[in-house]
């Protein structure tokens, strides 16, 4: 098994671990991180997710193999039902324009919470 790359995290101002990437609800992309604290009484690893915006690349380290788990799409209610540019909107007819935004509302509340670590 290889080891995660390794990516550089703004706010600790030194080098983590990039486990996943993750989408949010508001659709912003966030990254799952590990990295070793070092202390005069030993060391310890910490854990947190962290907005993209605030780690940087690595010349060198391969990014392909990392995860990306998002939310399906199909779990978002439209963001304006009235939008016709909206794909979802374009429905046969009305009614069945508004079942399938009832369905996708429904799937929205009833997904499962996002593992919290």
């Amino acid at each position: 098994m290889r080891p995660p790359p390794v990516v550089t995290y703004r706010v600790i101002g030194g080098p983590a671990y990039l486990l996943a990437w993750e989408k949010h609800p508001d659709r912003t992309w966030w990254a799952r991180l590990l990295w070793v604290e070092i202390t005069r009484d030993g060391y310890t690893g910490r854990h947190a997710r962290v907005i993209a915006d605030d780690i940087a690349p690595i010349p060198g380290q391969d990014y392909r193999a990392v995860p990306r788990r998002g939310l399906d799409p199909r779990s978002y209610p439209p963001s304006d039902p009235t939008d016709p540019r909206d794909p979802a909107n374009r429905a046969f007819s009305q009614n069945r324009g508004q079942q399938r935004r009832r369905e996708a509302a429904e799937r929205a509340l009833n997904r499962k919470p996002e593992p919290n670590f």
